[in-house]
């Protein structure tokens, strides 16, 4: 594929180096390595390297990984480790449409927008202005701003929509969602919490419980990359293991209290 003027691109230097750029002319990025003038990179295809200062810049086509670690993002985002299992437990597909609180810098935002497909809908909602502002970009950034919807507003008090296939909460304190979220519920849709502490999980699941979800799950998530050299392979000695939680339920129009333990 030849790139073109617009075109969203990512800038892979190195591991701690990559940058997701639009090709701009007459832009340039500026790094500790050396510049790279989008002029030159227009008309490349991704997977296309270009010398520069101090080594070289492959350009990359921009998938889920490379927007992760090239998306401005003023707070922390969810890893890919912990959204990937959250979407396959929701059940989600193509044309699915999804509530999201809190919106934050709208990294879950895109990754769900990204596998629900053009005729999917994310519903993202957050308290705050700033926030929903800087996923906006974001969101407009990588070319999805059609299958999502910004809404500001608390959650916790009230959601807007129903019928809907799955329920995704970051946020503070999930259990005062539970209810609406199993108001807003197709029957046997899916809740998807993350949490970063176990305080939050047993308020949580507890609460889930009580609102009539089933199928209620809690767990944790670990993942360790390798360092690998020629006879010296091993674990690395920094890396991410706990990043926080992840429960899981599914709405049933029995609910739980009539299912035995």
């Amino acid at each position: 594929m030849v790139l073109r003027e617009g075109d969203l691109a990512v800038v892979w230097i190195d591991p701690r180096r990559v940058y997701l750029v639009k090709l701009t002319p007459g832009k340039k990025l500026d790094t500790d390595k050396g510049s790279l003038s989008f002029d030159d990179v227009i008309g490349k295809e991704y997977g296309d390297a270009i010398e520069i200062s101090k080594g070289r810049a492959f350009i990359m086509y921009p998938y889920l990984d490379y927007i992760y670690d090239g998306l401005h993002r003023p707070s922390q985002v969810l890893y890919p480790k912990d959204i990937g299992y959250m979407i396959f437990k929701s059940g989600l597909r193509p044309g699915s449409v999804v509530v999201e609180a809190g919106t934050g810098s709208g990294f879950l935002t895109i990754s769900l927008a990204h596998f629900l497909g053009e005729s999917g809908k994310v519903i993202t909602y957050d308290i705050r202005d700033d926030m929903q502002e800087r996923a906006k970009r974001n969101v407009e950034l990588v070319g999805l701003s059609d299958r999502v919807v910004f809404k500001k507003g608390d959650v916790r008090e009230r959601i807007e929509e129903e019928n809907i296939d799955s329920v995704f909460l970051d946020m503070p304190d999930p259990w005062l969602v539970a209810e609406n979220a199993y108001r807003i519920l197709k029957p046997a849709g899916t809740i998807v919490v993350f949490v970063p502490t176990v305080d939050q999980v047993e308020k949580t699941f507890l609460s889930l419980k009580k609102c009539r979800f089933i199928d209620i799950e809690a767990v944790e998530l670990l993942l360790r990359e390798y360092q690998v050299k020629e006879n010296a392979t091993r674990p690395r000695s920094i890396g991410v293991t706990h990043t926080g939680y992840v429960i899981t339920g599914r709405k049933s129009i029995k609910g739980s209290s009539e299912i035995s333990e």
